[in-house]
């Protein structure tokens, strides 16, 4: 009599329920970190509209607007005499806030006013960020426990 090798389907279902555990138990802790993705994401290409904003500025050896308009932030310069949109910042994630303000970039690099601007989601469990620019143009981001000190 041969016997031939193989799994039974007890061996089977008892494997599949070990991984439905096991991903049962993985779950809240991959959702948690796609949430905080989103976060540094969005402070990420919020600080990249920022530094292209100021390199524009010195460039063109113009001044170029950061404008707030709804709830997006353009880089604005005088092109021929019109003011054109350049670049736009966009909130790409649900549930992600930022706390865009209305600054001029100078030819030097210097900008209109320091700021401290905080890119957050409502969820106490994930990181938020603080884009953090001195009035020199220098800017760095940095987890809203530590701000901009």
């Amino acid at each position: 009599m041969t016997r031939t090798a193989g799994f039974t389907l007890v061996e089977l279902m008892i494997v599949v329920g070990i991984v439905a555990i096991m991903a049962v138990l993985a779950f809240p802790s991959f959702s948690q970190q796609i949430m905080q993705d989103r976060v540094v994401t969005t402070a990420n290409q919020l600080n990249s509209v920022y530094k292209y904003a100021r390199s524009e500025a010195v460039k063109r050896d113009r001044d170029v607007k950061l404008v707030v308009s709804g709830d997006k932030w353009q880089v604005k310069a005088a092109v021929d005499g019109v003011d054109t949109v350049l670049k736009e910042f966009v909130i790409q994630h649900q549930g992600v806030t930022v706390g865009l303000v209305d600054r001029t970039v100078w030819s030097s690099g210097e900008i209109s006013a320091a700021s401290e601007i905080l890119v957050k989601d409502d969820n106490d469990k994930t990181v938020d960020y603080y884009l953090c620019i001195l009035k020199s143009g220098q800017n760095w981001l940095a987890e809203q426990s530590v701000a901009c000190a």
